[in-house]
């Protein structure tokens, strides 16, 4: 059974190995960066990759290190491993379901037994524990896709990490305020879903920035769009999301004939 760690922080490395370190069939190799994964892979296969989300001051996310996974090792299962309680990881961790269905997902905090039973579920070839299943994420997952239908979302979203006005995120998206408009008033349901789900409508970071600023008479929901937008702003400038919204390219799903569209999901649940 071999493990690939994907981690900037060595001593997750050490936790993982901690945690199966009776199991003397474990191999544990550890790359710090998501770029690094690619040349990782091309020397030898992997049965599981534990992925961290964050990578500190670094554009790149673990969106890529599961997109390079997916292309050279799609027989390589991943395990999101992050710190899932932060509010800023939601739209990886919903991304990571929508576009690239991991095997499982742990928080760093998880004791060794959990680490463990999810490893002897993915080397006996079983379902990951209900703990480690990522139902809710997986449920929301296609909230992605609605955040996200078309190229000038992700513009729009990226101007809105920096502004709240809408002519300036007009300007700043290459679209006319009716378009902005438009953006607001079809996002703002999905957001306050999210927000509802996972963050806590009443005393979620997106409140308290939304209190602290100004609202715009003519579109009232832009300023809790851009406060939205400013917590998630890892997600939304992540340079992944470029190629992940490019088009879509079917795949082979590794250990079966099914095939589906490898940049989201083919049908809404």
């Amino acid at each position: 059974m071999k493990l690939l760690i994907i981690d900037d922080i060595f001593s997750t490395n050490l936790q993982v190995a901690h945690a199966v370190q009776d199991w003397q069939d474990c191999l544990i190799k550890w790359v710090q960066y998501p770029e690094n994964v690619k040349s990782a892979l091309s020397g030898e296969a992997f049965d599981l990759a534990f992925v961290d989300l964050h990578y500190g001051r670094r554009r790149v996310t673990g969106l890529t290190a599961q997109h390079v996974i997916s292309d050279s090792s799609p027989s390589t299962r991943a395990v999101v491993y992050s710190n899932e309680q932060e509010d800023n990881r939601v739209l990886l961790l919903l991304a990571s379901y929508y576009y690239f269905e991991p095997f499982a997902v742990l928080p760093k905090s998880a004791p060794d037994e959990e680490i463990r039973a999810v490893v002897d579920a993915a080397r006996s070839g079983r379902r990951a524990p209900a703990f480690a299943a990522g139902g809710a994420y997986d449920d929301a997952a296609p909230l992605i896709g609605q955040l996200l239908k078309r190229e000038s979302d992700l513009r729009i979203w990226r101007s809105l990490t920096q502004h709240s006005e809408r002519n300036a995120i007009a300007s700043k998206s290459y679209v006319g305020v009716k378009t902005v408009s438009k953006f607001a008033d079809e996002k703002f349901p999905v957001v306050e879903d999210i927000r509802s789900r996972f963050l806590g409508l009443e005393h979620d970071v997106v409140s308290a920035i939304f209190q602290q600023g100004s609202e715009d008479a003519r579109v009232p929901r832009m300023a809790p769009l851009h406060a939205f937008a400013m917590v998630q702003a890892e997600f939304f400038n992540d340079p992944e999301l470029d190629e992940l919204l490019a088009g879509p390219r079917e795949m082979e799903v590794a250990g079966g004939a099914r095939r589906r569209r490898r940049f989201g999901r083919t049908h809404e649940r």
